[in-house]
């Protein structure tokens, strides 16, 4: 059984990059016809447009993809599943994967490509279930006879 992969062009500057991909899914033609030549036009023929890459990308690989795409300069990558992406080299050379420490186990989860002062987020394992329940509820203003009743009530945890 053939498994579908999905490869994600982002080209935010779509006319620079369309002769570039043309090119390099072996289709120069296609960036001269006048229903693909520019992003209006690809656009008005969508469906065209979209059925030429559908059968061009059906014939090689994701491996072949990643030949064929090492040197160029536009941006793509596959889509990847989220182990996948957990040894992908450029996520973990930019610190998206990071390791938390639970104690009696370690494991690693992705942290968000946002990053502030080029420093990934910090993660932390989430709290126990009720775990900060009685200090929710004091600060709350209820005391310790009201917090009491409501757990053994099975209201809270």
């Amino acid at each position: 059984m053939c498994r579908r992969r999905f490869l994600t062009l982002c080209f935010l500057q779509p006319d620079r990059y369309w002769p570039d991909l043309c090119r390099a899914i072996g289709r120069p033609e296609l960036a001269a016809d006048a229903r693909f030549a520019e992003i209006h036009s690809r656009g008005e023929h969508k469906a065209e447009c979209i059925e030429v890459l559908d059968a061009v990308f059906a014939t090689r690989t994701l491996a072949e993809w990643r030949v064929a795409f090492a040197d160029e300069q536009f941006p793509w990558e596959p889509f990847q599943s989220v182990t996948e992406i957990a040894d992908d080299r450029e996520v973990v050379a930019n610190g998206y994967i990071a390791t938390v420490d639970d104690g009696d186990v370690h494991y690693s989860l992705p942290t968000g490509a946002v990053q502030f002062d080029e420093q990934p987020a910090t993660l932390r394992r989430a709290p126990e279930h009720g775990q900060h329940t009685d200090e929710v509820l004091l600060e709350l203003g209820y005391d310790w006879d009201r917090i009491i009743e409501l757990k053994l009530a099975q209201v809270v945890a």
